[in-house]
């Protein structure tokens, strides 16, 4: 009886502690308004426009986003602001998407992200993004009957499952930032008559400066070079002549082949690639018309991605955590000697692609 009453007083003295180290107030969601979407945008060197977007809901079931804005430097001060412009406080518990401008992004933005890491009620799964135009331009329409900040976390979590993004977060983004072998990247979102589009990646240095932005041809082959995966998205290639095939559902399998770590010997990226003929502008698909498509389609698969691997060594970005597949193949690792050596690795990429199913274009 002793010990049953030791326990349940242990359980008690737990809760009291835990809860008072929590320390967070209980809200009456009737009384305050959640940010479901924050925005930055460039107004100088040293200060931004910060956008809030707060939904209200009717009884009839419709939604209403009511937008807040503010210039400031400092992230907390445009909060204060933001309130004085409210009838009920403003807080972040139910953030799903941030985004910031893209000239604000060149000039780096960790000092604004630092305010979401700071902020116990903000999860890291919270989705990032750079825009094309303006912050304002993407939060202030309505699309729809619906949650901004929601369309906009769904639109980039539905590329990221069945598209062209990467997976992409704030932990993924502050993993790859603190990390000693890689960099950070972004999707790139744009608003278009009256709908939100996602462009690209946007590619961040080890400062947190935004300094490249991938091209449309460049998106799915990123994503099969960054992570092993299965999309929807599409691939096409010219065979010969006006002779184009396009296929989907590819599904990849990355491997490295690291012979020599930290020194200047070649790097070898394996991509297995699995997919399915969705389009062919010749006359028969035949055993043999399958082949000659998947040589074309390794060889162009080679080419872009060599090139793509080639600009970010220019560029002295690493978003392909190269540095962190060296980083665990060796015992000498030394950040300093890979920034030297990165940019100068021949970095070559062996390319396969097998097509298992035809019989859409018979």
């Amino acid at each position: 009886m002793r010990i049953l009453f030791a326990k349940l007083a242990l359980i008690l003295l737990l809760i009291s502690v835990l809860s008072g180290c929590i320390g967070v107030e209980s809200k009456v969601l009737d009384e305050i308004n959640l940010a479901t979407a924050i925005g930055y945008d460039y107004v100088d060197k040293t200060h931004f426009e910060a956008i809030a977007v707060t939904p209200l809901y009717y009884p009839d079931k419709t939604i209403k986003n009511i937008t807040f804005s503010s210039k400031s430097s400092l992230s907390k001060d445009v909060r204060d602001e933001m309130n004085q412009q409210s009838e009920r406080p403003i807080f972040s518990g139910k953030l799903e998407v941030v985004l910031y401008e893209k000239r604000l992004a060149k000039q780096g933005i960790f000092y604004l992200i630092d305010t979401l890491i700071r902020d116990p009620s903000i999860g890291t799964t919270l989705k990032l993004g750079i825009v094309e135009g303006s912050s304002k331009g993407v939060l202030s329409p309505q699309f729809g009957n619906i949650d901004k900040g929601i369309y906009l976390s769904n639109t980039i979590e539905q590329n990221i499952k069945m598209g062209m993004l990467p997976k992409t977060n704030l932990h993924l983004f502050l993993y790859a930032h603190y990390s000693e072998g890689m960099d950070p990247f972004l999707p790139i979102v744009k608003a278009l008559d009256g709908k939100v589009y996602i462009k690209g990646n946007a590619m961040f240095n080890s400062k947190g400066e935004y300094v490249y932005q991938t091209k449309s041809r460049e998106n799915v082959i990123f994503k099969m070079l960054y992570e092993n995966t299965t999309s929807k998205e599409g691939f096409s290639t010219k065979i010969e002549g006006r002779e184009f095939a396009s296929v989907n559902n590819i599904k990849t399998k990355r491997s490295y082949k690291i012979s020599k770590p930290m020194t200047d010997t070649p790097i070898t990226i394996d991509l297995e690639i699995k997919a399915i003929l969705r389009e062919y502008t010749g006359d028969e698909v035949t055993p043999k018309m399958i082949k000659i498509i998947e040589d074309k389609m390794s060889k162009d698969v080679k080419e872009r991605s060599e090139n793509l691997v080639r600009n970010f060594q220019k560029l002295h970005v690493d978003p392909l955590g190269i540095g962190e597949q060296v980083r665990t193949r060796t015992r000498s690792w030394d950040k300093k000697k890979w920034d030297e050596i990165y940019t100068s690795i021949p970095i070559n990429v062996d390319a396969k692609v097998k097509i298992l199913e035809s019989g859409v274009v018979e």
